[in-house]
């Protein structure tokens, strides 16, 4: 791999030549898409484990420094309907844009979350399969934007729902750091859905759908912060802190008696208990 080309157009962009990263972007992109071609994997995740990180850093810091239209001159030019596959910077472009979701939801309002921002994020949930690990965990912070006046988060993550659980728990989560009552609607709303009512696997064995995503709650409950967006300690640059409302835990509260999901608890249970 030659990388001496990606190198001095990431230097030229730590210089404000923010005309630069348009180029290592193109040029990250097109060194991925040969080695795709190619079926080289070694030469792949090499290129992403080197400058994946580099790219996000340098796409997030010329966003915060030139506004939102920036990042949006990417998202139109990598858009997941501008090719059969997903763009090879998709990883990179959905990172930025979580941030930029997070930074907004918690600075200003969900209503200052531009809609093209939520639309990418759909965009991604509408064709994403099981195979694309990093991409799919790229759309956890989708849940900041839920609660939308002019995009229904909420719905397209019920909607979800049935397709794959799996990545539809953590935007849950993200949705309860943002607003927990109206996710918390949200979660009673996906478990009255009959199309929710399935075993699947767990390390654990066998659980249900409905106690997999109870998991979401006691995720934004506990002690522990979400690693997605990559690369970021959003929660300690945002000096970001979450407590669970009490009327929520009741409601959490009755959810597990509702499904018998208290019988496999401890007497005294409190809501992080239902972390898995």
């Amino acid at each position: 791999m030659n990388s001496e080309q990606l190198d001095s157009l990431l230097a030229d962009v730590e210089n404000d030549d923010f005309d630069a990263l348009h180029q290592a972007m193109a040029t990250y992109e097109t060194r991925q898409a040969t080695a795709h071609e190619q079926d080289n994997t070694d030469w792949y995740q090499e290129v992403s484990r080197t400058y994946r990180e580099p790219l996000v850093t340098a796409l997030d810091d010329a966003t915060r420094a030139n506004g939102w239209e920036f990042l949006a001159e990417f998202i139109d030019a990598y858009h997941p309907t501008t090719a059969q596959d997903f763009p090879h910077v998709t990883t990179i472009i959905q990172n930025v844009t979580g941030r930029y979701l997070i930074r907004t939801r918690v600075s200003d309002a969900v209503e200052a979350i531009p809609v093209e921002a939520l639309e990418y994020f759909e965009a991604i949930l509408d064709d994403v399969e099981a195979e694309y690990g990093y991409i799919k965990e790229g759309l956890h912070p989708y849940g900041w934007g839920i609660g939308h006046p002019e995009h229904s988060v909420a719905d397209r993550v019920h909607d979800h729902a049935a397709a794959d659980i799996f990545v539809v728990n953590p935007m849950l989560e993200h949705a309860f750091y943002a607003d927990q009552h109206t996710a918390m609607d949200l979660l009673e709303r996906i478990l009255k859905d009959d199309a929710i009512q399935h075993t699947i696997r767990h390390p654990s064995g066998e659980i249900t759908e409905v106690r997999h995503l109870l998991d979401a709650p006691a995720g934004a409950a506990s002690d522990f912060w979400p690693t997605i967006p990559r690369y970021w300690e959003w929660n300690e640059e945002l000096e970001y802190d979450f407590e669970l409302a009490d009327d929520v835990a009741q409601r959490i509260r009755a959810l597990v008696r509702e499904h018998g999901i208290d019988e496999d608890l401890p007497e005294d249970w409190e809501i992080t208990d239902l972390t898995l």
